[in-house]
């Protein structure tokens, strides 16, 4: 009986420690460029890849790496979308992020990312997508979720595979954010270029979202500081730098388009990313000695929201109809990767 127990406790650590170990091993990438290197180019090949692989500049190496296609994919869903959600919505995140990539896939013709020559993208969230490896799934995870979380991605990447999103057959650019406030928002409303798939539309059930209500306060000399600093031709009340405040045009989304603040007139966004906000739905009062900023939603609010696809997907919509609500007039098709 004791041997047997020391047997069992082998298998028990065996599974625990060293299947993961495997797995994480086995999806590291063996193909590495240096940023600075180039790479022996091939005939109707972009030099920053082969065939079959995205070129995806990693900033934490600082190095090109060469990731099968739909691999890729699965990085980006783990990263970016709660891998709780459901399994529509999944799919939806799967083929916007596929789209996403395909735009900008150099051997197809696409711009690559304009911060990396050689790169079809890079890992930073701030300007590609976000993407996380086997590893680091593990350790965002932990072990007893890795296995069950890694299936549900891998079902929706696969489920959906090479699915892309046009419009006017041109792949489009597949934007989306956390939390709506219960409608998404017009492109020109937030960055001025008018986009006729990315159209405001109702959201519904986005109250699930811990993010959907949030408050900051800002102590009052810090608000002041932060103003005159961003717009020293304001003459800034430092005693109640709010009662200078006023909205003058709201968003089809609701959100704040245009405020005055003293003889200034400055876009909500600005507004927003002034004071670290959670978005621009932004209304304020006054706290003792802090101004108290309370925000709906999180995010820009253009595209696709990840919270109200999951809301859709629970109340049975389809990965493709949630699509088809948040970018307006828009065909999935397979599309001819390479």
């Amino acid at each position: 009986m004791r041997k047997s127990g020391y047997v069992y406790l082998f298998i028990i650590m065996l599974i625990v420690i060293g299947i993961p170990g495997i797995i994480v091993n086995f999806g590291k990438h063996a193909a590495e460029i240096p940023q600075n290197q180039t790479a022996p180019r091939q005939e109707g090949r972009n030099s920053s890849r082969e065939p079959g692989t995205v070129a995806l500049y990693v900033n934490a190496s600082k190095k090109i790496e060469r990731i099968p296609l739909e691999e890729y994919i699965k990085g980006v869903i783990a990263a970016e979308m709660p891998a709780s959600f459901e399994m529509e919505a999944l799919k939806a995140q799967a083929v916007a992020a596929r789209t996403y990539v395909y735009k900008r896939l150099l051997g197809m013709g696409g711009s690559g990312c304009s911060l990396h020559p050689g790169a079809d993208v890079c890992d930073d969230p701030t300007h590609c997508q976000a993407w996380i490896n086997k590893t680091q799934m593990l350790k965002k995870w932990g072990i007893f979720s890795y296995y069950h979380y890694y299936s549900k991605i891998n079902q929706a990447v696969m489920g959906t595979k090479g699915l892309v999103i046009f419009y006017n057959n041109e792949p489009i650019d597949p934007v989306f954010f956390s939390t709506s406030n219960g409608k998404t928002e017009n492109s020109e409303d937030v960055w001025e270029n008018y986009v006729p798939y990315l159209r405001s539309v109702i959201s519904p059930g986005e109250e699930s979202s811990q993010k959907f209500i949030s408050t900051k306060q800002i102590p009052v000399d810090e608000v002041v500081r932060l103003i005159s600093q961003k717009w020293p031709d304001i003459t800034v009340n430092t005693l109640n730098p709010e009662s200078q405040w006023k909205v003058l045009e709201r968003s089809a989304g609701g959100r704040i388009k245009t405020m005055q603040i003293g003889q200034k007139v400055i876009k909500g966004s600005e507004f927003r990313m002034l004071f670290g906000l959670n978005s621009a739905d932004i209304s304020w009062e006054r706290v003792g000695k802090n101004i108290k900023f309370t925000c709906k939603g999180y995010g820009h609010g253009v595209g696709m929201s990840q919270y109200g696809a999951n809301a859709m997907a629970k109340k049975g919509s389809s990965f493709e109809e949630i699509l088809k609500h948040y970018y307006t007039g828009v065909e999935i098709r397979q599309a001819k990767i390479f």
